[in-house]
């Protein structure tokens, strides 16, 4: 830190530090690595999909389910069976045919491929 910071103590008694505006988004951007770091590390054991994939999941022509599915090697019977619901149920959920598959459902098949719910929805999350 440079020594044009200045100490100030306001009239309610409150202490600041003045320092030049280039110091402060050092700082800011330092905060902001860390909270990247931090993370990283928080999540560094989660399951991942290649750079491809994803993208091919943002353009629609890849259902974020069969990818994580096909991504641990099960097939949609192996899949079905561990959720308790029909191989059929599996592949309209794919094929985005099943807009009413119910939250319980799709809890339940996040969970049989150890991913959070949302790792399976689709849709622009902006």
């Amino acid at each position: 830190m440079s020594e044009a910071v200045k100490f100030l103590e306001t009239p309610g008694g409150e202490d600041l530090a003045v320092l030049p505006r280039k110091e402060y988004e050092e700082l800011l951007d330092a905060a902001e690595d860390a909270e990247d770091a931090a993370l990283t590390r928080e999540r560094r054991d989660e399951p991942t999909l290649p750079l491809e994939v994803v993208l091919e999941i943002r353009s629609g022509n890849l259902h974020p389910l069969t990818a994580w599915r096909k991504a641990t090697g099960m097939t949609q019977a192996q899949l079905a069976e561990k959720v308790d619901v029909r191989a059929a149920t599996i592949s309209d959920i794919e094929q985005n045919k099943s807009p009413g598959v119910s939250l319980a459902v799709m809890h339940n098949i996040a969970r049989a491929l150890g991913l959070r719910i949302d790792d399976l929805v689709t849709g622009d999350p902006d």
